[in-house]
């Protein structure tokens, strides 16, 4: 089954019960990850196969369904639909991506597989920044921090009560 245009979240760390997520250990590459999606209710209906798997917030009244992925065999795409090798986990971890999957179900039990499992994914793009591109923007002023700075000093003082406070200061410098 495909799963088209959904964003979630990957982590490629062993779950570890009442740990922090920071404090679990990366999962080596190559190894088993997961791909957690939040679908609401109308989404979810557009996927009945999903609804067996999907876990509801209290809180959000969102529904979670988490999807394994074996990078060994898993294909990954990218938007161009070029087919690359997984990335290192370290890039992947905790990053909010946009994708399209090609998804088996299994219902198994015991020791059988049982759950969504990635055959193949496209990443869209990475969707952990909020904006889009300006086009009219103007991003020259990071290369130029020295002139802010100089604006700053040249700046007068908020009152001359504060400008009176003002003591100076010796630097002694040690040799070492």
């Amino acid at each position: 089954m495909k799963v088209e245009n959904v964003t979630g979240y990957f982590d490629c760390r062993q779950y570890k019960a009442n740990t922090p997520r920071s404090s679990r250990v990366m999962i080596e590459n190559g190894g088993r990850i997961n791909f957690s999606v939040g679908f609401t209710d109308e989404e979810l209906e557009n996927y009945p196969q999903l609804k067996d798997f999907a876990n509801k917030s209290e809180k959000s009244g969102i529904n979670y369904v988490t999807f394994k992925v074996f990078p060994k065999t898993c294909k990954l795409y990218l938007a161009s639909a070029k087919r690359v090798d997984f990335p290192g986990n370290e890039l992947l971890d905790g990053g909010k991506f946009e994708v399209n999957m090609v998804v088996n179900i299994k219902h198994g039990t015991g020791t059988e597989l049982n759950g969504c499992y990635v055959n193949a994914m496209q990443i869209i793009k990475r969707a952990d920044n909020p904006f889009d591109v300006v086009e009219d923007g103007d991003d020259s002023w990071i290369d130029k921090p020295a002139e802010f700075e100089a604006k700053k000093e040249d700046a007068k003082p908020a009152s001359k009560k504060k400008a009176e406070k003002v003591e100076e200061v010796t630097t002694y410098r040690f040799n070492d």
